[in-house]
């Protein structure tokens, strides 16, 4: 079918124009697909163009039942909110009859219902009996997630059809399942940044400078890439990270913060329990926020969790002040590199470490923080950490090394006097 036939077909909706491997991958008619693709591959309108598709009647040219009901997940609300909803929203335009904005949920002309939902915590997605589900950024969420929502694409009695969207996390559970060991019906469709004819050349030559490496053959390439040299080789999703982790119930709050602009600003909060261990309960993870909004948001998680102290990224003094002005008890965090390096590092090996599932960024930053010289001697630690993937490995280390320098030489134990 031709890329002109299928404008048509897809419900004259003239701003997708698909090319090559992004058509290949809406047209595709398995029950699972994948689309892993490099920064602006087009990956997520390709998705969003398939669960249209779905939605009326459609899988590649294969019809299937409607009305019916499909599920669009991102790993948190703000990536919901902010990415996948509008994407969705901006394709489909009139084909939406009425959406729902409480309950998150759009009606179809045809009847069809897509229900908007965030993969935090996939047991809430339990219940539904779909036709199809499009989880977007899904190497950010854990393979819990698929579990739960494989055993919902029963609608009708059939199976029906799963599409992941994603750049690449490292050789993670969607690699396993589509690259490594695919089975009958798994289907996979890379999408490199420089396919993408709509993107001017001048973006795709920047980025090109700016990542180099096996970042660059991750996040331009899209390739599972098994990175050597990792700062955190101790980590360890599934003992490191769960969907249960508690917000409340600690003994006392801390936080980390690394400003950012043009890079994200990343703010951690952690709870720390009775025996010292620190649990990650709360991420913001941002571009484009001005210090007064930081200082804003601030304020508003101190309301949710009563924070005790905000270890902050101590290059910009005026920007400490301006939270403190705020009335919170901001300090300027010691940022040596390495001796908190190792902080984080113990508290990973004896498990003292937690992160709720909900902070996705740092978690995919753990499994992509690397020395800058690639392999590293554990031992030793003469060189620098790569200046990428760091933000929020800034933000916990600024969280977990002055924490517990003040403590006595036995970590959970919590020194009185301040500085």
């Amino acid at each position: 079918m031709a890329k002109t036939t299928l404008k048509k077909q897809a419900l004259n909706i003239p701003q997708f124009s698909p090319y090559g491997k992004q058509f290949d991958f809406v047209m595709n008619e398995a029950h699972f697909s994948l689309a892993n693709g490099g920064i602006g591959s087009g990956k997520s309108i390709g998705g969003a163009m398939r669960a249209i598709l779905a939605s009326m009647g459609q899988i590649g040219q294969t019809k299937i039942q409607t009305p019916n009901l499909g599920i669009v997940t991102a790993p948190t609300y703000p990536m919901l909110r902010d990415a996948t909803l509008r994407t969705f929203e901006e394709y489909a335009g009139d084909l939406i009859s009425k959406f729902n904005k409480s309950e998150m949920r759009a009606t179809m002309l045809n009847g069809s219902e897509v229900l908007f939902r965030s993969a935090d915590n996939p047991d809430r997605l339990r219940g539904a009996n779909i036709t199809w589900w499009w989880g977007d950024e899904a190497a950010y969420t854990p393979e819990y997630l698929w579990k739960v929502m494989v055993g919902r694409l029963r609608q009708g009695g059939k199976l029906g059809y799963a599409w992941l969207t994603t750049t690449p996390k490292g050789r993670n559970w969607i690699y396993k399942k589509f690259v490594n060991n695919p089975r009958k019906g798994y289907v996979k469709f890379q999408l490199p940044t420089r396919d993408n004819p709509f993107l001017d050349l001048e973006l795709i030559e920047e980025w090109a400078l700016a990542y180099v490496g096996d970042f660059a053959r991750q996040e331009l390439d899209g390739d599972f890439v098994a990175f050597e040299g990792l700062i955190y080789p101790e980590f360890d999703r599934g003992k490191h990270v769960s969907v249960s982790t508690a917000k409340t119930g600690y003994k006392y709050y801390i936080a980390g913060v690394d400003w950012g602009f043009n890079n994200p600003g990343v703010i951690l909060v952690g709870g720390v329990d009775s025996d010292g261990a620190i649990s990650i309960v709360h991420e913001e993870y941002q571009r484009q926020r001005q210090i007064d909004e930081w200082a804003n948001v601030a304020y508003q998680i101190r309301e949710m969790y009563p924070v005790e102290e905000w270890f902050c990224d101590p290059s910009e003094p005026e920007y400490i002040k301006k939270f403190r002005d705020k009335g919170l008890n901001a300090k300027s965090a010691d940022n040596t590199v390495n001796a908190g390096i190792q902080s984080v590092k113990k508290r990973l090996v004896v498990n003292r470490l937690k992160l709720s599932s909900e902070a996705a960024n740092t978690v995919s930053e753990f499994e992509q923080y690397q020395w800058m010289s690639g392999a590293k001697n554990s031992e030793s630690f003469d060189d620098r950490p790569l200046k990428s993937n760091d933000h929020a490995m800034d933000a916990l280390r600024y969280l977990i090394f002055n924490h517990d320098a003040r403590q006595t030489g036995v970590i959970g134990v919590r020194v009185q006097e301040y500085a």
